[in-house]
């Protein structure tokens, strides 16, 4: 482990930016956890909360807001190329994506920092189906991200409803039985308001 994290300090140092070392420190944290936490199913959020609205530029150059995914289930994971546990989760989350396609949800990566061109290179290796925006500025802290990789799921009606803290397997069958059941829930809590 100490090889990894020296690795990852220097790609650090590599691409400094402002909140980087903020972001080593919560990276460094997330390691020190380890893999014991990397299975568990999401924790609801108690009490829930409305999730921050952001405008963040997306791969392509053009703006992306959380509004714009108003009235289904999000996914928003906060990831980043340097983080190996956040690299390794990539494909699971795009499996999770295209498993839920029709279903009113989607996932949304939120790159931590400025890297564009390193995202975009990244991409180009592992693709991805959905959406990725960059938080150049680290904007977002008031999400609460305390390591990453960090997901949060979102109502349809913005509200953060869980949060996951850690790589998951989002493609296995307990993970697709999770969403399902927490979109079943919603739905029929919605058709008795």
């Amino acid at each position: 482990m100490g090889l990894l994290k020296d690795s990852i300090m220097r790609e650090i140092k590599k691409s400094f930016f402002p909140g980087g070392l903020v972001i080593a420190v919560l990276l460094l944290v997330q390691l020190v956890q380890g893999p014991a936490l990397a299975r568990e199913e999401m924790n609801a959020i108690k009490p829930v909360v409305t999730a921050t609205e952001f405008t963040l530029m997306s791969i392509d150059g053009g703006d992306i807001k959380l509004s714009d995914y108003a009235g289904q289930f999000v996914l928003v994971n906060f990831w980043a190329t340097w983080c190996p546990p956040c690299v390794k989760e990539m494909p699971s989350l795009d499996n999770l994506h295209k498993h839920f396609a029709s279903a009113n949800f989607k996932v949304l990566g939120v790159h931590a920092g400025p890297a564009l061109v390193t995202v975009k290179t990244f991409l180009e290796k592992h693709p991805v189906d959905f959406d990725i925006v960059i938080d150049k500025k680290m904007g977002l802290s008031s999400w609460g991200v305390t390591g990453l990789p960090t997901t949060f799921l979102v109502s349809p009606e913005g509200k953060i409803i869980y949060k996951a803290v850690g790589e998951r397997e989002w493609d296995s069958d307990k993970m697709y039985e999770f969403i399902q059941a927490v979109m079943t829930k919603h739905k029929q809590l919605a058709s008795i308001h």
